[in-house]
């Protein structure tokens, strides 16, 4: 970039050229067109609702709890973070189809991620996440 010394009432004053720093911009601005992308990630679709609100006909198949730490009990059944997947597609593939999340007092918004990209995975789209006890 060149800067040129301009000359007015017998004081220099060096005068900026602008063409390089709109080069500067159009570059920025190409690289951040080229670097980002305009693909929607995958969403599931999740409903709420308290605890014990659904009739008789939209029982889930499968009951998930999170736990603390991120572990999760599927029917009852406490599953550590190695084996939970394995499980899920089990169960996906045996015909379970609607699930609700109950969330524990102790669980997180990480947890709570966690466990929908896990039934996402497993191929679960009717995913109801369900406030425990209702009025607490």
């Amino acid at each position: 970039m060149r800067i040129e010394p301009v000359a007015r009432g017998g004081a220099f004053r060096r005068r900026l050229g602008l063409t390089p720093l709109i080069d500067i911009i159009f570059l920025l601005l190409l690289f951040f067109m080229l670097s980002s992308t305009f693909q929607r990630p995958g969403e599931l679709a999740v409903s709420g609702g308290d605890a014990g609100a659904s009739a008789a006909s939209e029982l889930p198949d499968l009951i998930v709890k999170l736990e603390a730490g991120g572990a999760l009990a599927i029917n009852g059944e406490r599953f550590g973070t190695g084996l939970v997947q394995e499980r899920l597609f089990e169960l996906h593939r045996n015909g379970a189809e609607r699930v609700a999340v109950y969330a524990g007092h102790e669980a997180t918004v990480a947890d709570m991620t966690l466990a929908l990209d896990r039934l996402a995975l497993a191929g679960f789209t009717q995913v109801q996440v369900v406030r425990k006890g209702g009025g607490e």
